[in-house]
């Protein structure tokens, strides 16, 4: 942390994000133990007929369903049995789980657990803090506590300490530091096409993000009726 970002001790305000902090998974090509997941290469559930393009003009323009990333799928947040593969086409993601299939290593980059935690981001941080964290936020922005837990992007770049806050919180995340493939579990960031709340909100549970070929990210969530794949554009 700067030593110009001035926090106020007795909030306590990164041992309250230390609190909130969710146990995360990267994927690096490099690690001990056997790898978990393959990035490229052959897919573990391989796709259905139906699917396979051989079309040479739909292959030229890139219209087939690319293969991004098969992953055992024991080691997601919300363990399953077999494997799940993830594709992509025209920035759309497809998913398919089979209880049975396992890992294959075949071509592609092996990918290896590295277990650690994700620091929540500000938003996240404000809508969780205790109610003295909130009134010293919102009392920086000028608004009310009411009205900022109201909304899903508090603006902290409208104070210079919220916005260095902010940066802190922002600093180790993958998405900035890089080094890392994707990422099993955490806190979901938000998107302009998507606020950071939306799903969590519903109960649903952030099990995937992919940081490798972006844009798009590709995000995999746990819902009430399953896998379900969403990509982002900034």
């Amino acid at each position: 942390m700067s030593a110009d970002l001035a926090l106020p001790a007795h909030l306590d305000v990164m041992g309250q994000a230390q609190r909130l902090a969710r146990p995360v998974t990267f994927l690096r090509p490099s690690g001990e133990g056997a790898p978990v997941a393959l990035w490229g290469g052959t897919p573990s559930v391989p796709l259905p007929p139906e699917l396979v393009v051989t079309d040479e003009d739909d292959l030229e323009d890139g219209a087939f369903f690319d293969h991004w990333l098969s992953i055992d799928a024991r080691r997601l947040p919300v363990p399953l049995p077999g494997c799940l593969s993830l594709y992509e086409q025209s920035v759309e993601p497809l998913l398919l789980h089979n209880p049975e299939a396992t890992l294959d290593m075949s071509g592609g980059t092996p990918l290896y657990a590295h277990p650690g935690i994700e620091l929540p981001h500000i938003n996240a941080l404000f809508r969780s803090g205790t109610p003295a964290l909130q009134a010293w936020m919102a009392e920086l922005l000028g608004e009310t506590p009411a009205a900022l837990l109201a909304r899903s992007d508090i603006g902290a770049y409208r104070h210079p300490t919220l916005d260095g806050l902010d940066q802190r919180l922002r600093s180790a995340h993958p998405l900035w530091a890089g080094g890392v493939t994707a990422q099993l579990g955490g806190w979901a960031w938000g998107w302009p096409d998507e606020a950071w709340d939306t799903r969590e909100s519903r109960g649903e549970r952030l099990l995937l993000t992919t940081f490798e070929r972006s844009e798009p990210w590709i995000e995999v969530w746990w819902t009430e009726r399953g896998l379900a794949g969403v990509a982002h554009l900034t």
